[in-house]
């Protein structure tokens, strides 16, 4: 699976284009899932998934639109395609 990451720098945003492998996304039926916010209704869940012990990366599935987000994400485990910077003028 691919990833946009951004990452907020002073006049700068640098991007990364990721490779997270399947093997490692295959571990989120591993996770321990707990209910996550206070919205009612459509509950959202979120996970730490671990490898050996270490939090590879954090799933959380959003009850209100259905969106799935990895945070925290263990970058070593994955492959970097591309990087590149974009100036921001103010």
């Amino acid at each position: 699976m691919l990833m946009l990451r951004s990452i907020w720098g002073d006049r700068v945003l640098h991007y990364q284009l990721v490779d997270i492998p399947m093997t490692i996304l295959r571990l989120l039926d591993q996770g321990i899932y707990g209910v996550v916010g206070r919205r009612s209704g459509r509950r959202s869940i979120g996970a730490d998934i671990l490898i050996d012990g270490n939090t590879a990366f954090h799933v959380h599935f959003d009850g209100s639109d259905g969106k799935c987000q990895i945070r925290n994400l263990d970058r070593s485990l994955c492959n970097t395609l591309l990087e590149w910077d974009l100036q921001i003028s103010r």
